[in-house]
């Protein structure tokens, strides 16, 4: 059916009464569909009332509830009344308790563990009376017996004590997630409408909690030797408004619902005189900032599922419909889906930062791929195998880089520094120093490689510094992206060969001066 959109705000009802009992139009509401986002999840439920329904009840609701996002929708024809929100303990709503499905699966360990026990002492019990019974003369094949039923017995007391020992691992699994239980009790919301529906019709009843979310992560496959990259998607989601989730839809929305809506108001710049006499100004009393929405802890991902989700990219936010239905308990548990894989277009190189590192980095320059990717952490494997951690965070630029650890396979030695400094110049009113440097870097490897050499060389900001720079050989690139003074050097080095470079600066400032910078 159509449903025609008819909210229902708490706010404005505030003032409505009804009093909460039972009724038989109380079939019980489900959770529809989810859209999470990262700091925050919008709930729908759905409940079918019969025609001639005159009050609809939705029970088991998060004690967490945003009051001012309640709204309820009907299909034509259905009028809407009064609304009254609740919050009553859990243990007074039959059809609220909870039981953790674990629970009834240890329970079923249990019993099976303690059945096999009792087979265990039936079974010892019984060779110990054989044993007691069975007469000692000469017996053909007596010993051999005895053996059999030595090594039977000795067997059956292994296993004994090794059921015992389960039981006991059983025995504090149940009690740590009983005790989670009683702690997660608490309370819930009830929500009780008035209506008047002269045909059967269905209520979707949605409203807001924040003690949900999701956040993005990321995998970087990278294939060294086809110099192909994979960047995996995935989100981690989890929930601890009380309510579980139940075989829902869940959709995956970037937008932040809590975000600044407007820069806020520009405040004219106006310029005063005032008496340095005067008393000091007055200091004014700053607002207290606002509490900041209640956050998940952070805690450790406990499975994964893998999904081929929906992408809706629009213009300005994504979402992502995962296919299939979901299960999340309303106990802060994480699960992490994938929401699918992209191959963007990547180069190859090893680059080295002799200022910084006397090593070589394997880095993949990529352009940013199509759709959104909000910050998120970011795990780096290399032909299959795990090299580290970082953090994947798109800026501006129209490339970026992403580094796979170290280059084993170059060698680079960087020689001391030389420095020389003196007073010349007209009457000796200038000063003149000199760096030189110098780096080698060797490549160990029976084939070529791309390799990157970047230096970050002086830059004059003042007209009375005179600089002078030369470099062996000729940077590829000054200024690298769009960054002053940064030069590189971009080329294949042969197999087994080595380049050298230098960098020679000579500064020139007056000599009564502090220059700044110099290193």
């Amino acid at each position: 059916m159509t449903l025609s959109s008819r909210p229902c705000i708490l706010a404005a009802l505030a003032l409505a009464c009804i009093p909460l009992q039972a009724q038989s139009q109380d079939a019980g509401s489900r959770i529809e569909q989810v859209l999470l986002f990262p700091g925050g999840a919008q709930v729908e439920r759905v409940q079918r009332v019969p025609a001639g329904a005159a009050q609809a009840r939705f029970a088991c609701l998060s004690e967490h509830l945003e009051r001012d996002s309640l709204q309820v929708q009907a299909g034509p024809g259905v009028a809407l009344g009064e609304l009254q929100i609740l919050q009553l303990p859990r243990e007074q709503l039959p059809e609220c308790q909870r039981r953790d499905p674990r629970l009834r699966e240890l329970e079923a360990q249990r019993a099976a563990a303690e059945a096999e026990l009792g087979a265990l002492d039936l079974a010892l019990g019984a060779l110990k009376g054989w044993s007691s019974t069975e007469p000692r003369g000469a017996v053909a094949g007596l010993p051999a017996l005895l053996e059999s039923v030595r090594r039977q017995g000795q067997e059956a007391l292994v296993r004994q004590q090794g059921v015992k020992q389960r039981i006991e691992d059983l025995d504090r699994q149940l009690r740590a997630l009983r005790d989670e239980g009683e702690r997660a009790e608490g309370q819930v919301s009830v929500v009780q409408l008035r209506l008047s529906a002269p045909q059967g019709t269905e209520l979707r009843l949605s409203y807001r909690v924040r003690q949900a979310g999701w956040q993005p992560q990321y995998r970087a496959h990278l294939d060294s030797a086809a110099a192909q990259l994979q960047l995996e998607r995935l989100a981690e989601i989890a929930q601890s408004s009380g309510e579980d989730w139940s075989e829902v839809r869940l959709r995956l929305s970037t937008v932040q619902p809590r975000q600044a809506v407007s820069p806020g108001a520009l405040a004219p710049w106006r310029l005063d005189l005032r008496d340095p006499r005067s008393e000091a100004a007055p200091a004014y009393a700053m607002a207290a900032a606002p509490a900041p929405a209640a956050a998940l802890a952070k805690v450790e991902v406990t499975g994964s599922r893998v999904f081929e989700p929906a992408v809706f990219v629009g213009e300005f936010a994504t979402e992502y419909e995962l296919a299939g239905r979901v299960s999340l308990r309303g106990n802060g548990r994480p699960l992490v889906v994938a929401l699918g894989r992209v191959q963007p277009a990547v180069t190859l190189a090893s680059r080295v930062l002799p200022q910084r590192d006397a090593r070589a980095y394997l880095v993949a320059e990529l352009a940013r791929p199509e759709g959104s990717w909000p910050a998120g952490p970011l795990q780096l494997y290399r032909d299959g195998s795990l090299v580290g951690q970082s953090r994947l965070q798109f800026s501006g630029d129209a490339v970026q880089d992403l580094f796979f650890g170290v280059d084993e396979r170059l060698r680079v030695r960087v020689e001391p520094e030389q420095r020389e400094g003196a007073d010349t110049g007209f009457v000796g009113s200038r000063r003149e120093q000199r760096l030189r440097r110098a780096w080698v870097v060797e490549n160990l490897r029976d084939k070529p490689i791309a390799l990157q050499v970047l230096e970050a060389a002086p830059v004059a900001q003042h007209d009375d510094i005179k600089l002078q720079r030369r470099f062996s050989p000729t940077p590829s690139q000054a200024n690298w992206r769009e960054q002053p003074g940064l030069q590189l050097w971009s080329l294949q080095l042969a197999p087994r060969q080595s380049q050298r470079f230098e960098a020679d600066y000579t500064v020139s400032s007056p000599k009564d001066a502090v220059m700044s910078g110099w290193r």
